[in-house]
């Protein structure tokens, strides 16, 4: 089960996910609201396992977020600023079984309609289907404040079950997806974790098909990853043995198991295909913290500009992509000019615009733009965090990847 720490343990704050080489220079989606201590689902590539180790045993609630976001939520509110989508939730699923009898998830909803503050729910589980949670998610939609993303790992119930033992059918999920999609809640598509020969199969062409009939206008994808001593037998379990691996970790972590992920070359071939059937389906494709631009269709990677609000953005790798694109490179001692450029727009929200934010979150995102500029500076860390950027001649370029 997930371990969550108690208010306030070892969390920067309680509603900004920690500064990190991959999160800080990729993720747009930095805000984030943890309504319990522990998820039920039990997934066997569940991340947050390597996050936190504290000793819980039941999915306890955690007030002390509510309280924080409320306060975050009326003080942007009164301040007249643009709000930042906040995400429910990152490390555990926000409508797992003890949300039935806690609704910790259903007073975030009801806080976020109250200060009109812009929400992002991404769940596996298909509780907000029902009332009363289903009421104020309707509302949350008729105001523009929601973006649905529901997670599935593969269509097939039986791989399904196997790494999401407690979690509801793909089948279900993907209902609740098309049901608030009528309703015209904007919906995207997790396939998190994406795994190669599965999550995709039969073909990509039937897969867009299908998430296309469900009602999703976005897929996101995001490459599994696990210890590697774990890796071979959980491939060998969804039938993709002897997959291509290649490292995760950026770096060893002394007393850390190494982590591994399909290789550049593997992901490049599976997301290539995919991509051109959704496109052909209509559907925009992105990725999530692997750094592959080239292959986006879409704006920002987390759907942002789904939302029928106005909202703000922090700076990525990506816009500096996109500036690296246009102009054939960006010098080194330029970044921080160029990032400021960025800034100019009053959706980005970064430098002394950050100063005007509650410091529950205007301090924390000020770590991770340095980090940012750090990773976008460094030769080596840089195409390792977004291998479609690299470092030549005193400039970071946008790097022609080999996509099949």
């Amino acid at each position: 089960m997930v371990r969550y720490p108690a208010a306030g343990a070892g969390l920067l704050t309680e509603l900004v996910i920690n500064a990190s080489n991959v999160v800080s220079p990729l993720c747009y989606s930095l805000l984030r609201l943890e309504p319990y201590t522990i998820c039920v689902f039990n997934c066997v590539y569940c991340y947050a396992r390597w996050y936190y180790r504290w000793g819980f045993t039941e999915a306890s609630p955690r007030p002390v977020a509510l309280r924080v976001f409320e306060r975050v939520a009326r003080s942007i509110r009164r301040r007249g600023l643009l709000p930042i989508p906040i995400r429910l939730s990152t490390l555990v699923d926000p409508f797992q079984p003890p949300e039935e009898v806690f609704k910790v998830s259903l007073r975030a909803m009801e806080i976020a309609l109250r200060y009109e503050y812009p929400l992002v729910i991404n769940t596996k589980g298909v509780l907000l289907a029902r009332e009363p949670w289903r009421g104020v998610a309707e509302k949350l939609g008729d105001r523009g404040l929601l973006l649905l993303q529901v997670s599935v790992t593969s269509l097939d119930e039986r791989v399904s079950k196997l790494l999401e033992p407690r979690a509801p059918p793909p089948g279900e999920r993907l209902r609740l997806l098309k049901e608030f999609a009528d309703t015209g809640v904007p919906g995207v598509v997790r396939l998190s974790p994406y795994i190669p020969r599965v999550s995709a199969a039969p073909s990509p062409e039937e897969l867009a098909v299908r998430l296309r009939e469900f009602g999703a206008k976005l897929v996101i994808v995001e490459s599994l990853r696990l210890e590697k001593d774990r890796m071979p037998a959980v491939l060998r379990a969804v039938g993709a043995p002897g997959l291509e691996l290649e490292p995760y970790s950026l770096r060893e972590v002394p007393g850390a198991k190494p982590l591994v992920r399909p290789s550049l070359r593997v992901r490049l071939e599976e997301y290539s295909a995919l991509r051109r059937a959704l496109v052909k389906e209509g559907l925009r494709f992105a990725t999530c913290k692997e750094g592959l631009f080239t292959l986006h269709t879409t704006p920002n990677c987390c759907g942002m500009h789904m939302f029928g609000v106005e909202v703000g953005y922090r700076p990525t790798l990506y816009e500096l992509y996109r500036l690296a694109a246009e102009a054939g490179g960006i010098a080194i001692e330029k970044l921080g000019d160029a990032l400021e450029s960025i800034c100019r727009d009053r959706r980005y929200l970064c430098g002394e615009r950050l100063r005007e934010y509650p410091r529950e979150v205007s301090k924390p995102l000020r770590y991770h733009e340095k980090k940012l500029l750090r990773v976008a500076k460094d030769p080596e860390m840089l195409p390792r965090v977004a291998p479609a950027l690299t470092i030549a001649e005193g400039r970071v370029r946008a790097a022609k990847l080999p996509i099949p």
